[in-house]
């Protein structure tokens, strides 16, 4: 750290100025008329400029050697949560068409990232989304609703043996691990949502969850012959209480409604008993097992929405100094 020292000068009888360093007023492109940030920290001031540096972070993969594409996948996607504004991928022959698409996937996959060049032996991809825009608060918030869609989608798709309702489930799930991935570079990059970060990355995750079990109950009633709708009703009901359960909890976590959380975390042992029935009504062999693996799936839903309920109810109770129990 270098320090400076000025000698207090005083103008116009009651205002007090100093001169700044040359070298800083350059390194910081600053000019006469540009904006100077104080900040008062106990008995010290911090001077920043008005316009703060932004960093650019390049990074660079070369494939020197065959490489597995689902491994390939998982290096791109642990790349993109470290962030970077530029990726180079590069090897010293050529990209072959497999790893091209790879990569295009990949792009089309994440947040914020385009091809910026190609060419026979390289691809370069560049970070265009200005993540101050979209903080972590909005991009949890469109992850729900996401999923919100997707369980009410899995409710019409087996209420209705909407086959094709049921693939479009499946298929969407990549878009709820977009946000995932998202919240993942950004919390590890740090944001201005300060401590509430990590709580905003557990519901990410829970959310996560929330999708995969929705994906396997569309999953599981889709191999079901078409003729065979027994048990649809009780699935429906079931999946329906799930559902809003998951809605509340939600609601709860945004709308800070302290006083109906631990309602909504009660409510397992409804949501156990709920299974518990489904599968007992099951009348064949046949028809249990997959009532079993359909119910265990919405059980998890289920399960999942409470802990959004403890999460929202953690937030809250670090959030403040002063906390009132019981009725006055």
């Amino acid at each position: 750290m270098v320090t400076y020292t000025r000698r207090l000068q005083l103008t116009g009888g009651s205002t007090y100025i100093i001169s700044l360093p040359s070298k800083w007023i350059r390194s910081n492109n600053l000019q006469r008329g540009s904006e100077i940030i104080i900040s008062e920290l106990d008995d010290s001031l911090q001077l920043s400029s008005g316009q703060p540096k932004k960093i650019e972070i390049s990074k660079k993969i070369m494939i020197n050697d065959q490489i597995d594409v689902n491994e390939f996948q998982r290096i791109l996607i642990s790349v993109y949560i470290s962030g970077f504004n530029t990726l180079v991928i590069g090897s010293k022959e050529y990209l072959n068409e497999e790893l091209r698409e790879v990569i295009k996937r990949f792009s089309r996959l994440v947040m914020g990232i385009e091809i910026f060049e190609e060419s026979s032996n390289s691809i370069t991809l560049q970070n265009v989304l200005d993540s101050s825009s979209f903080p972590l608060s909005k991009a949890v918030r469109r992850m729900s609703l996401n999923v919100e869609a997707m369980i009410n989608d899995t409710i019409t798709g087996v209420e209705n043996s909407e086959v094709k309702l049921l693939e479009n489930v499946i298929e969407r799930d990549d878009e709820v691990d977009r946000y995932l991935y998202y919240l993942y570079r950004e919390v590890r990059a740090g944001t201005e949502e300060g401590n509430n970060a990590v709580y905003y990355l557990i519901f990410s995750r829970i959310l996560e969850r929330l999708a995969d079990h929705t994906v396997n109950i569309c999953k599981i009633w889709k191999s079901k012959p078409s003729s065979d709708k027994s048990n649809a009703n009780g699935i429906v009901d079931y999946l329906k209480e799930s559902l809003e359960l998951f809605n509340e909890s939600v609601e709860a976590f945004y709308s800070r409604k302290f006083n109906v959380l631990n309602g909504l975390i009660e409510k397992k042992g409804n949501i156990i008993e709920m299974k518990n029935k489904l599968v007992n009504e099951a009348k064949s062999e046949k028809q249990s097992n997959v009532v079993s693996s359909i119910s265990e799936e919405i059980l998890r839903i289920g399960l999942y929405s409470t802990d959004i309920a403890e999460l929202a109810m953690d937030l809250l109770l670090g959030e403040r100094n002063e906390i009132t129990i019981g009725k006055e």
